[in-house]
């Protein structure tokens, strides 16, 4: 008897100490970036455009990235990026095409008010073409994604990414 008493005592204990009031709250959604859609398919020599989309962002600021593709498969027209319709407010935009990757640099103009934003949207769209037979992978790299003080963003080391893919046919 004593010894099922001390079996529901310190499984009792373990509950309530592993189960703290954080227990019922749900979990707060990870900060995720991804770009969509994730897959296209195009013909040889045609245009496609991409998205960039970021969910649960706090206090976003700026967003530094680039886009990696195949270069042997994929080119970037001119005037590639088109900014999202998440940003509020004045913006400081700028873009770099090289070989194989597309650099974005896209930011707010402080002000003396808050100036972060918070939520989902798409940040910028983004136009490739396809010029050879086969695929290749849009992967991100070099990323930071910033808010008003200059520090990267709450959730950025736990950031949730989604790459895309073009199919060239």
């Amino acid at each position: 008897m004593k010894r099922l008493l001390l079996i529901v005592y310190v499984t009792l204990s373990i509950l309530v100490i592993s189960c703290s009031d954080n227990c019922t709250e749900p979990d707060k959604e990870n900060l995720k970036l991804f770009i969509t859609p994730s897959e296209q398919t195009v013909t040889v020599n045609s245009e496609v455009t991409f998205s960039v989309q970021i969910e649960n962002v706090s206090d976003l600021f700026a967003f530094s990235g680039e886009i990696v593709f195949d270069s042997t498969k994929v080119s970037i027209p001119d005037n590639p990026i088109t900014e999202g319709e998440f940003w509020t407010g004045d913006l400081i935009s700028t873009s770099q095409n090289e070989s194989d990757r597309l650099c974005i640099a896209i930011g707010l103009v402080q002000t003396e008010e808050e100036d972060g934003i918070d939520g989902e949207g798409i940040l910028f769209s983004f136009k490739l073409i396809g010029f050879a037979l086969g695929e290749s992978d849009l992967t991100f790299d070099n990323l930071y994604i910033i808010n008003e003080d200059g520090d990267l963003v709450e959730g950025f080391v736990e950031m949730e990414i989604t790459n895309g893919k073009i199919i060239i046919q």
